[in-house]
């Protein structure tokens, strides 16, 4: 009997090949195959790709305090090929084709970030894996679908793949009550486009995994608009510190942590390991497959332990600096599974809130934060009424009781 063996191209020949087997020219789409008849597969002509890509997680639609519906999902591109590939173009495009966002330039470097490096760029090394953040806000409702359009360029032919096709999960999400109760909570690092939570991938357990892609860290101003009030190393001189972390939802608790000891704010701790990030936390499940995560208590003020079940705004601790904090604040976010590392990030709505202002930016937040300064905040601003939104990044809000 004969074995036919099929040969693979080396991966030196890889680049070569895919011009040879007819990508598709920069500006021209691939061409789409007709609908299949009923029956057997239709055959597909293979066409070598210098660049394959994935979601790593299904957007899911919801609401913003802007009143627009947003998408939020990265792209995982991976070179296939022994030379650097740059990504010059990334369009979303919605289940009949539509272009609905598009990504270039200094815009789209901005938003590339390879897994072995740390610096936003849209190059990728040979064998290289990147991922590409992608924030989609539409003024209607959100696909069903969706898939990338990417042009990249290989030896300096530029080509246009389809990759990274995506259901839109369209679920129904947790209406929730608020975690604090005042005003002047600033809503740092939060959705959409902040870097520090949305961005965070982890890779865990054999996976990668984005916990905090709709994380909050909520700090606190006073009536001069101040994060702290005197020494700056003292926890106690933050204005939020001590406040007291509240039920969202009814609950029941799944996972705390206590004991652990303030930090010194300022700068963060060296060598937290990453059981001890979140600090003293406390972990809620609310049904339905949502699970929420308060991290950073106070040492000795977790008032929950494991099995107890909570009522809606219910004192669950206080905010504190432990774990891997530079300065006192309470962490949140929602997720799909009851660890707080090892889980895919969920988006929700907060039932009751009212924006009463806007940072200036992320870094008008951190040096108000670092030193001790007014938070500089959007001039002209309205105050304003919500009810069953998403708090978005540098919003100021008051939650009421």
């Amino acid at each position: 009997m004969t074995r036919h063996v099929r040969r693979v191209a080396p991966a030196a020949a890889l680049a070569a090949a895919v011009l040879i087997a007819g990508c598709a020219p920069s500006g021209q789409a691939p061409a789409a195959s007709a609908a299949p008849e009923p029956g057997p597969p239709a055959y597909v002509e293979p066409v070598l790709t210098p660049v394959v890509g994935s979601v790593l997680y299904p957007p899911v639609p919801f609401t913003g305090e802007d009143g627009r519906t947003h998408l939020v999902h990265e792209v995982i591109l991976t070179n296939y090929t022994p030379g650097t590939v740059s990504v010059d173009k990334v369009d979303v495009l919605d289940q009949d084709g539509k272009v609905i966002h598009t990504l270039t330039g200094a815009d789209l470097a901005a938003r590339v970030l390879p897994t072995s490096g740390k610096q936003y760029v849209n190059q990728l090394a040979a064998g290289q894996n990147a991922a590409v953040f992608l924030h989609v806000a539409l003024d209607g409702t959100a696909p069903a679908s969706l898939v990338h359009e990417v042009t990249v360029s290989v030896a300096g032919t530029p080509m246009v793949e389809r990759l990274g096709a995506t259901p839109v999960t369209h679920r129904r999400l947790p209406v929730l009550g608020p975690p604090l109760k005042g005003e002047g909570y600033v809503a740092a690092d939060g959705c959409c486009d902040a870097v520090r939570h949305t961005r965070a991938i982890l890779p865990v357990n054999g996976g990668s995994y984005l916990a905090q892609r709709y994380a909050i860290d909520y700090e606190q101003v006073d009536a001069d608009q101040r994060i702290y009030v005197g020494d700056r190393l003292d926890p106690r001189s933050y204005h939020i510190f001590g406040d007291e972390a509240l039920a969202v939802a009814d609950a029941t608790v799944v996972e705390t942590m206590d004991g652990l000891s303030e930090q010194v704010p300022g700068t963060y701790p060296s060598g937290i390991p990453i059981t001890e990030a979140d600090g003293n936390f406390v972990v809620l499940d609310i049904g339905d497959g949502f699970y929420v995560n308060y991290a950073h208590l106070q040492p000795g003020s977790v008032r929950v332990k494991r099995g107890d079940t909570v009522r809606k705004g219910d004192v669950l601790g206080l905010v504190g600096n432990t774990g891997n904090s530079v300065a006192p604040h309470l962490h949140l976010h929602v997720m799909d599974a009851p660890s707080a590392i090892v889980a895919q990030g969920l988006p929700y709505l907060i039932d009751s809130f009212t924006v009463t202002g806007r940072s200036a930016s992320t870094a008008a937040f951190d040096a108000a934060e670092a030193e001790g300064i007014p938070l500089a905040t959007l001039p002209g601003f309205s105050p304003t009424d919500h009810a069953n939104q998403m708090v978005l990044d540098q919003a100021v809000v008051t939650f009421g009781g």
